[in-house]
């Protein structure tokens, strides 16, 4: 059974269409990457499935409530690491020692000991984004929705963003990733590429590859 079913969905405000007639699905341990330029629609469509807004037309079904890790940063500036962490488990309906394990588990694997008392605006933008990345898994969802999350951070923070990704699709979470780079296509399992609202191809990488199709027509 499928993560996410998603059939015929539109999205329009005012005279303008988001989102036109778009079909996809996502299943369990699957990495599907939502490709286009800046405004193709990857946005407003990963918006709807997190239920942040109403689609105008189509079906959308989600297995449980989804993490969503939004483009810009949402951690609370002022607080600490630690504080973060401790005020997004409590969001998610943590118990004390389901947080403090989460916590262990999340300082080990980012290695962020020595920035955990440390004040979230005073992280570089790579370690900001991957704290990010785990609050938005800490309550352990099924599916995981990022838009953008690699947007703006240096060649190596991407490569760690990535390894968060493909770590958690390994333990079965479906995830849906945005993006508007066309190197990081190919960590995905599959791929839809949007343009003017429209899905415009839709595959495994290396078959789209494959068709020399020129899909950068759709990135300018």
């Amino acid at each position: 059974m499928n993560l996410v079913e998603i059939s015929h969905v539109s999205k329009c405000f005012g005279d303008f269409t988001a989102v036109n007639d778009v079909s996809l699905t996502l299943a369990k341990g699957e990495i599907l990457g939502l490709l286009g330029a800046n405004g193709a629609g990857k946005t407003t469509l990963i918006r709807m499935i997190c239920d942040l807004l109403r689609p105008d037309g189509g079906q959308i079904s989600v297995q449980g409530r989804p993490g969503y890790m939004c483009q810009t940063f949402s951690l609370v500036e002022e607080l600490t690491v630690h504080e973060n962490i401790r005020f997004y488990a409590t969001l998610a309906g943590l118990d004390r020692a389901q947080t403090a394990a989460r916590e262990e588990a999340m300082v080990a694997s980012l290695e962020l000991t020595p920035y955990l008392n440390r004040q979230v605006k005073l992280l570089p933008s790579g370690w900001r984004q991957a704290l990010s990345f785990s609050i938005a898994v800490i309550a352990d969802p099924p599916v995981l929705i990022l838009d953008e999350p690699t947007s703006g951070l240096d060649a190596l923070s991407r490569r760690r963003m990535w390894k968060l990704i493909q770590a958690r699709a390994a333990e079965g979470t479906g995830v849906i990733v945005s993006t508007h780079y066309l190197d990081e296509a190919y960590y995905c399992s599959r791929l839809t590429i949007m343009n003017g609202g429209r899905v415009v191809a839709s595959g495994v990488p290396q078959e789209l590859a494959a068709t020399q199709q020129d899909f950068l027509t759709y990135f300018r």
